[in-house]
Formats: C-alpha cells, structure tokens, sequence
C-alpha cells in the first residue's frame, strides 16, 4: 500500500487530509517542517508527497521539491504541490522545478 507523506505547516490542514486518506484505506503521515519530513524520509521512504510551499524554517516548499529531484533515491517520487500559492507564475515555478502537479487551497477532500 502507497504511503503518503503530507507536509503541511496547518495543523488543521495536516490532520483533515491525513484523516481523509487513512479512511479511505491510504496511510499517511503529517510533518509540520522540513526537518520532520526529511527525518521521516530517510527511515522510510513515501510513494507520493503532498507538499506545501510555504513552512516554518529554512526549508520551504519549493527547496524541499529541489532537494527530492536532486537526490537519485527521491527523484522519481511523485509530488503534488498542495498551497494557497495558486497564482499562474507560482504555479510555472512549482511545475518547472519538477513537481507533478499543482494543487491550489482551498481544495475538497
């Protein structure tokens, strides 16, 4: 079974999306920072990450999608940008730095 990874600063977010792919069968952890996802990561590893651009700290959304695409062992794990950020050029940047695709908030679960 795929494990997804959810980083997402929102605790309210972290836990409604978390929640809604656990009952539907998925398992799935939240981290608030990137320190806690990179943590996790290196123990075991996700088949896909829902990311959020903006997080506490040095690692931000889009310098945590960086370092995935860079790293061989996480290169091809898919991520989807999960943000408030949904301008067009927000959007470009997100897609261009290789992630998978784009998901502006306020989404439905």
């Amino acid at each position: 079974m795929a494990l997804i990874y959810i980083v997402e600063d929102d605790p309210n977010i972290r836990e409604l999306v978390s929640y809604a792919l656990q009952t539907s069968g998925v398992p799935a952890a939240g981290f608030a920072d990137g320190p806690s996802f990179w943590q996790a990561a290196a123990q075991e590893r996700p088949e896909l990450v829902l990311l959020d651009i903006m997080l506490p700290g040095e690692d931000d959304g889009l310098s945590i999608l960086r370092k995935l695409r860079e790293a061989p062992a996480t290169a091809g794990i898919p991520v989807i940008m999960a943000t408030a950020r949904g301008s067009e050029y927000d959007k470009v940047t997100g897609l261009d730095l290789g992630a998978d695709d784009y998901l502006a908030k306020p989404f439905g679960m």
